[in-house]
């Protein structure tokens, strides 16, 4: 990642790389801010075009692998050729926009509805026409799925009822779901 830029300069790269490729369509940096960052510098145009993309493919890592500061300075630490100010800058943008960015992927690969909130009670019925369904326990359940995909706030409510039989359907199937995530991660 060798360069000759300036903390400000690389300060100003960062976060235009941040924007374009997190917070917008992920276009390529313009040949105008570009000229205006590299203006002073004497690194060739295909060195430019090296540290740039050396810079989104490190962001890009810590964004998916969600990096804490303490992670992303023993990265920049690896990298020899990076002088100290350099490696401040980076970590100073990533404590500013590391945990957003991270947000912002999620929010990107998420195009179903997605789970908020759950709630659940047991009650016993203690009246019925059916003297067997009396001390009966029921299970409701209420689940609050948010129906948008880019997270805005719609959100739907669903009441489920059930008994002993229909809730350990349900835990079986959950089991069943648990053990297929822990064979397919492992």
């Amino acid at each position: 990642m060798e360069n000759d830029l300036s903390a400000q300069y690389l300060l100003a790269l960062l976060k235009q790389l941040v924007k374009q490729t997190f917070y917008s369509d992920g276009a390529d940096l313009s040949e105008d801010v570009k000229a205006r960052i590299f203006g002073d510098s004497k690194m060739a145009q295909e060195k430019v075009s090296d540290f740039i993309g050396s810079c989104m493919q490190l962001l890009g890592r810590a964004a998916r692998g969600n990096w804490n500061q303490g992670k992303m300075e023993a990265e920049l630490h690896k990298i020899k050729d990076l002088p100290s100010d350099q490696k401040k800058v980076f970590l100073h943008i990533w404590k500013q926009e590391g945990s957003k960015i991270h947000k912002e992927l999620v929010a990107k690969t998420i195009w179903n509805n997605t789970l908020d909130e759950t709630a659940w009670r047991i009650d016993i019925q203690s009246t019925s026409k059916h003297v067997s369904d009396i001390n009966e326990p029921t299970a409701i359940i209420r689940l609050k799925l948010n129906t948008d995909s880019h997270q805005s706030g719609g959100s739907e409510i669903v009441h489920c009822e059930m008994n002993s039989e229909g809730l350990a359907s349900i835990v079986k199937e959950l089991d069943s779901i648990h053990e297929t995530i822990n064979r397919v991660s492992s």
